[in-house]
């Protein structure tokens, strides 16, 4: 995070506070202040925790008083350290608990999130005001709707621009998909697609995007004991261990995923997309070809397809869908198809010498990662050995 940067967005969110004071002062229980963590202004930064408002009010009759308004974002009011003396505080707690009992050691120590870490997390909120009245319930609602609608969205977007643009840390934790995470990503930029992911375990949601190199996670509401599939899915995400782990926690077929608001995607459908898009990124850009496939050896390629079931298609280099393998042949082609079903290969027809769906490999049930990894390996032994037979004896 750049120091100038950050003081840039701090000043401007600043003279938004002051354009909107006198309106939010005729609000009772509501405050300003936004950041409640932060270490260091200058420096990478690996981890933002994201809440919604920082629930703290003030009396009937105050005025609302920002003084301290800007420099609040430069110090913020605590120490995550301390905050575990404070049971009522369990919108931290509940996190940094199941973090620990899904063995998040990465990132802490045995007994409490480590100094090291510390000095790279920003605690804040998405919201510049707060509120704290103890009769309510619901206070994000409740702030929201006093608020307005063009008040909280300004702030979402305003922090969106500070995560994406200026803090750009390795990934974002949002306490609340509906209340944080959705509106953040529609304010900031609204062609953002996200995934909305059910996990085993619960019957809660979580959601992910990923711009700008900043992975954002979208969770239940921390102030909730966190399940502990939760807290595996942040723990995996921030590793780069989540693609076998979402689909694992998505094997059932009652279960959907979606990748917006509206598509709809099954399980098995996601895991082929993910494969597809892992061999793609695989392999070095200088072996595609024009027509997306992956080039083998002097005379075959290899398309990885996420269509249908998901398979391996195997052509020769010179293929072309309009005078596809019912109109021609190449050289030795029945003895290369021969060789290609002894690999698991079949349905060789006019658009292919042969075709494995994704799930005949071994490693499916791994997981993603886990195919791609063993695609790479077959297609390496394949290149040479169909050469072989290619150039054995010319028709």
């Amino acid at each position: 995070m750049s120091e100038e940067k950050y003081k840039e967005w701090v000043d401007k969110a600043f003279q938004y506070i002051v354009k909107v004071h006198d309106r939010v002062n005729q609000l009772e229980y509501v405050n300003v202040g936004s950041t409640q963590y932060i270490p260091k202004i200058d420096g990478d930064i690996e981890l933002v925790f994201l809440g919604h408002d920082a629930h703290e009010g003030r009396g009937v009759g105050e005025e609302l008083d920002i003084t301290n308004a800007k420099e609040r974002f430069y110090k913020g009011n605590g120490d995550p350290k301390y905050w575990r003396e404070c049971p009522e505080w369990k919108i931290w707690n509940n996190m940094e608990r199941a973090l620990r009992r899904v063995g998040f050691t990465e990132i802490m120590d045995n007994d409490y999130i480590s100094d090291e870490t510390l000095k790279k997390t920003i605690v804040t909120n998405a919201l510049f005001f707060t509120y704290a009245n103890d009769s309510e319930k619901a206070l994000a609602k409740k702030l929201n709707t006093l608020l307005g609608p063009d008040i909280v969205n300004e702030c979402m977007k305003r922090t969106g621009e500070l995560i994406f643009e200026v803090i750009k840390p390795k990934m974002v934790i949002c306490s609340s998909c509906s209340m944080v995470f959705e509106p953040l990503i529609k304010n900031y930029n609204a062609g953002i697609k996200y995934e909305v992911i059910s996990l085993k375990g619960t019957s809660r949601r979580v959601m992910r995007c990923k711009h700008n190199d900043v992975t954002v996670l979208g969770i239940p509401h921390t102030s909730y004991p966190v399940p502990l599939s939760v807290a595996a899915f942040v723990r995996d995400s921030y590793l780069g261990n989540d693609i076998g782990y979402m689909i694992s926690n998505n094997a059932s077929h009652s279960n959907r995923v979606f990748v917006d608001n509206k598509t709809r995607i099954k399980p098995d459908r996601l895991k082929n997309i993910i494969i597809e898009d892992s061999f793609k990124k695989s392999v070095r850009k200088e072996v595609w070809t024009d027509n997306k496939s992956f080039i083998i050896s002097p005379h075959f390629v290899v398309r990885v397809s996420s269509t249908q079931k998901g398979y391996v298609i195997i052509r020769d280099s010179q293929f072309d869908p309009k005078n596809n393998y019912s109109k021609r042949t190449i050289n030795n082609h029945e003895s290369i198809v021969k060789y290609l079903e002894t690999k698991g290969y079949g349905n060789a027809g006019a658009t292919s010498l042969g075709e494995k769906p994704f799930r005949k490999y071994e490693e499916w049930k791994k997981g993603p990662q886990f195919v791609v990894l063993s695609i790479l390996k077959e297609i390496d032994e394949l290149g040479p050995e169909l050469e072989k037979i290619y150039n054995k004896e010319k028709i």
